[in-house]
């Protein structure tokens, strides 16, 4: 079922919506009210949506500290409410910051996880992704991928009609096209800016108009410096209009490179330099910088004064070499590579589900029938449930006491818990010594006595014998590595589930990726919520080895100030909540003593989500 529209947040959205473009002060107004609404009335789902959208504001205000809080909030509280759109956004979002701190790879990692929750639940969100993706590749000159995702995001903005996604479509593609088809890049360029008029979009007439400007500017048919300066007007108008003094940023750069073709060194300067004094500010994009000291460098030495064009290409290196290396760009295309032959995989496993879908729907007038016995069953429940109810209130009075009680009873039972929990790890470090010490080490006597005998008769079947033996003390010893307290006090938590993701990938029985946002985000875990959420999420990954059947088991470790949220997902079978065994029973008692909260959304179509919120 679908999440029901709050007509009251729903009427805010549109305000907060609307002012995005020309008012972001009327936005945080609006979208921070329907956050403080939304927790009032314990929604969820417009929660999410809530700081989700305080976070983009702030990006736009250029806050990056502020918008990566509110955006972090946002993902643990849309996973509990099935928000699918906000967490695509999210992650979407996340990956824009990483990407203008030039940090390409976590950046890409973020944008195919957006791609992957947008393709699974058929959002328009995956539009923004692929025109994010094509920028990314096109700032690290690797115009096939860019082209790649460009195309693909043109043909998906088309068949869905979506007006306001192809005007991105068409102008990233005129970009790119630029170049090497000038004739497409035009009629592309038109009929983005037919598109942005169309919508009265201000913002982006400006984007286009700073676009044919160049196209005019550079050595192709249509080099035209008449309409380079009438394109260049009409941006500056549009910045007047919309009121953000940081849309200078490429009205001057574009002067000054209408100034260089025209052979005016000292006016081409003048406009480099006001450029230059934009580009301090952090919401501009490093790329941009790069190409800003490169044709200053290029415009100085023209104009003959060496010092300091030297200097701009001191600083143009130092720009470049920090953003770019043969170990980043292969560690991107691994991780594009890696991401298509898990979609072709997931495209074969969704063929096989629809097959059983269309044998399940047979079932369906059964179902009905039995959903209408269900309505009158609710019926009934909802009386005795009611007057359960007056009955509970006649004895309000002595439930106080007993809450007291059980207050102290619980306080007892965590204490008993701790200590049946340090008396399970000592027993597990115990036998962890007898398996490494006594079978381990009679395992590797027995070999060595077998090794010695087969010299003289150079027996196969024995050297066989010898060969399982081996296996069996490497399984022995991963056992007792597994079980002993000790390994895990002498490394800290991220290296630990980085070791287990290795461990399941060799067992190769399901695609496990971890991700850890931000990187250091675990670092400072006492010791003892260190072991017990690491043996929580060895008994989770366990269950779902035993019982899920699935192919793709992803850990997201997210944290915002104190809070820490564990997210594991699988797109196995799914199992009934109710039937908590005692695997579930220990993961509580775990998590009790830690003060952490666990929350399990189990679904047989979609797989378990299974979010563990802890303080850190």
């Amino acid at each position: 079922m679908g999440q029901k529209k709050d007509p009251e947040i729903e009427k805010m959205l549109v305000k907060y919506r609307s002012n995005l473009n020309e008012n972001l002060d009327s936005s945080i107004y609006y979208i921070n009210k329907i956050k403080i609404i939304s927790k009032k009335k314990g929604d969820n789902f417009y929660l999410s949506k809530g700081y989700y959208g305080l976070g983009y504001c702030f990006y736009q205000k250029g806050d990056i500290k502020k918008a990566q809080n509110y955006i972090n909030t946002s993902i643990p509280i849309a996973y509990k409410s099935n928000n699918f759109q906000t967490l695509a956004l999210a992650y979407n979002q996340l990956g824009l910051i990483k990407n203008n701190e030039s940090n390409y790879q976590v950046a890409i990692q973020l944008f195919l996880k957006s791609l992957k929750i947008s393709e699974k639940n058929g959002l328009n969100e995956k539009s923004i992704t692929l025109k994010n993706l094509g920028n990314l590749f096109l700032s690290q000159n690797d115009t096939v991928q860019a082209i790649k995702y460009y195309t693909e995001d043109y043909q998906f903005t088309k068949d869905r009609e979506l007006i306001a996604d192809h005007f991105g479509s068409c102008n990233n593609l005129a970009i790119i096209e630029r170049k090497k088809n000038p004739d497409l890049a035009l009629q592309h360029f038109n009929t983005a800016l037919s598109i942005a008029k169309q919508l009265n979009n201000k913002r982006w007439q400006y984007d286009v108009h700073i676009n044919l400007s160049i196209l005019y500017m550079s050595d192709n048919q249509y080099k035209n410096f008449n309409k380079t300066l009438f394109h260049l007007d009409a941006a500056k108008k549009l910045i007047e209009d919309i009121g953000d003094s940081n849309l200078y940023f490429l009205y001057y750069y574009n002067c000054g490179g209408y100034y260089y073709k025209k052979g005016q060194y000292s006016d081409a300067i003048d406009y480099y330099f006001k450029a230059e004094k934009i580009a301090q500010n952090s919401s501009i994009p490093l790329d941009y910088k790069i190409s800003l000291m490169d044709d200053l460098n290029t415009v100085l030495e023209k104009n003959g004064d060496y010092k300091k064009a030297y200097q701009y290409q001191k600083i143009y290196h130092k720009l470049n070499d920090s953003i770019f290396s043969v170990e980043k760009a292969k560690n991107i295309n691994e991780i594009i590579t890696k991401y298509e032959v898990d979609k072709k995989n997931n495209q074969i496993l969704l063929l096989n589900q629809q097959k059983e879908f269309q044998e399940k729907k047979s079932k369906l007038v059964l179902v009905s029938s039995l959903l209408l016995i269900l309505i009158l069953i609710g019926i009934l429940y909802f009386v005795y449930k009611k007057s359960q109810f007056q009955k509970k209130l006649r004895h309000q009075e002595n439930i106080n006491h007993e809450q007291e009680k059980e207050k102290l009873l619980q306080e007892q039972e965590i204490k008993e818990m701790n200590a049946l929990i340090k008396g399970t790890d000592s027993e597990r470090n115990r036998i962890a010594k007898d398996l490494h010490d006594g079978i381990a080490g009679d395992l590797a006597g027995i070999k060595l006595l077998l090794a010695k005998e087969n010299l003289d008769l150079n027996n196969k079947n024995l050297e066989k014998i010898q060969d399982n033996l081996s296996d069996v003390f490497q399984e022995i010893r991963q056992i007792s590595h597994n079980l002993s307290i000790n390994n895990l006090k002498d490394k800290n938590l991220k290296n630990l589930l980085s070791d287990l993701e290795a461990n399941y990938r060799k067992r190769n029985e399901f695609n496990f990726d971890v991700h850890i946002y931000p990187e250091d985000a675990l670092d400072d875990l006492s010791e003892i919520k260190k072991i017990n959420i690491y043996r929580v999420l060895q008994e989770l990954l366990n269950n779902i080895s035993k019982h899920a059947k699935a192919t793709e088991v992803e850990l997201s470790v997210n944290r915002h100030l104190d809070d820490i949220n564990f997210i594991i997902t699988d797109n196995g079978i799914g199992f009934s909540i109710d039937e908590k065994g005692i695997g579930l029973k220990n993961i509580q008692e775990r998590l009790e003593i830690i003060s952490g909260v666990i929350n399990i959304h189990s679904d047989k179509t979609k797989g378990t989500s299974v979010i563990i919120e802890l303080k850190s």
